[in-house]
């Protein structure tokens, strides 16, 4: 014998979809099958993730903010999804305070963060990561303290002040765009900065995707931007896509390591932006699943891809 498989995919926002299976002819009724699922909502899938995050040994500077960027995001449905070994609330919330103040304790005196201690050279992803995951924290109503949120506010500012000299135009833009991205959280949205990040790019071939959806959620900002058509139809035309999942595959630049570049933070942070400019774009529920699809064991590659 052999097999065929046929699969269909879908999402159904309200009403009902009929879905016609015609039983194929000359078969051998004692192998195949049909096999239906359905869940009312992806995020119950992300379990696994938040608990590798949460239960991660190491505590680096980017590990704790991804932490935190996990607790802000999923913190108000986790309790939803009755998981095994997931907290309690009061758990996640001594865990937040904990990690608020171990973070703000490594701030170094120019607003920035190293990787493990104050007094290492501040790294400027690493601090982008740690800006976000406080802003994060403070918009969920978690008490940080206004001297660390200014520093590193001036630091984001200034940021092009302590990208060192060896960095390249990719790098160094990848790390302008977070900034301006974590900036505009804080409703500091700098219009002129993101397009001369594209200016100096060239192209938007020329830029990390990262740095596309963090631009894509600056100019959202300007419903009126002429860069939105601009970036929508880069994306349209640049997407990996299948009959049920869509992702972006990146050009990985020689500096990557300085950026902790991949594939599935890039479809995280676009997935971010096209619901916030699109929310009705049908690729996003595709790039959905296609993130889930690249998971192993309910789990992506490292803390700051789950965080993503």
């Amino acid at each position: 014998a052999t097999s065929e498989a046929f699969a269909t995919y879908g999402q159904i926002d309200n009403g009902a979809v009929v879905q016609p299976v015609k039983m194929p002819g000359e078969v051998w009724t004692q192998f195949g099958g049909l096999e239906i699922t359905t869940s009312s909502t992806a995020m119950q899938a992300l379990t696994d993730a938040f608990l590798y995050v949460y239960a991660y040994k190491y505590e680096c500077a980017e590990q704790i903010s991804s932490r935190m960027i996990s607790v802000a995001a999923l913190r108000d449905v986790l309790s939803a999804f009755k998981a095994e070994g997931m907290p309690s609330a009061a758990e996640i919330k001594r865990s937040m305070e904990r990690d608020i103040e171990e973070l703000v304790d490594r701030q170094n005196y120019d607003g920035g963060f190293g990787l493990w201690r104050r007094g290492q050279p501040s790294w400027p992803y690493i601090t982008l990561h740690a800006a976000h995951a406080l802003t994060r924290a403070k918009q969920k109503g978690y008490e940080v303290p206004d001297q660390a949120m200014r520093r590193m506010g001036q630091y984001l500012a200034n940021i092009e002040n302590y990208i060192p000299h060896y960095y390249s135009e990719y790098t160094r833009l990848h790390i302008i765009a977070y900034a301006l991205y974590v900036r505009g959280l804080n409703k500091d949205y700098d219009l002129a900065k993101a397009r001369e990040v594209l200016k100096r790019g060239g192209s938007l071939e020329k830029i990390s995707f990262e740095s596309v959806g963090w631009l894509l959620g600056v100019f959202t900002s300007d419903k009126a931007a002429p860069e939105l058509a601009e970036i929508r139809r880069f994306l349209s035309n640049r997407v990996t896509e299948t009959a049920g999942a869509a992702h972006f595959a990146s050009n990985i630049d020689d500096g990557a390591y300085l950026i902790l570049q991949s594939n599935r933070t890039a479809d995280g942070v676009i997935l971010e932006a096209l619901m916030d400019e699109q929310p009705t774009n049908d690729l996003t529920p595709k790039i959905v699943k296609g993130l889930m699809a690249h998971r192993t064991k309910g789990l992506w590659g490292n803390t700051q891809e789950n965080a993503f």
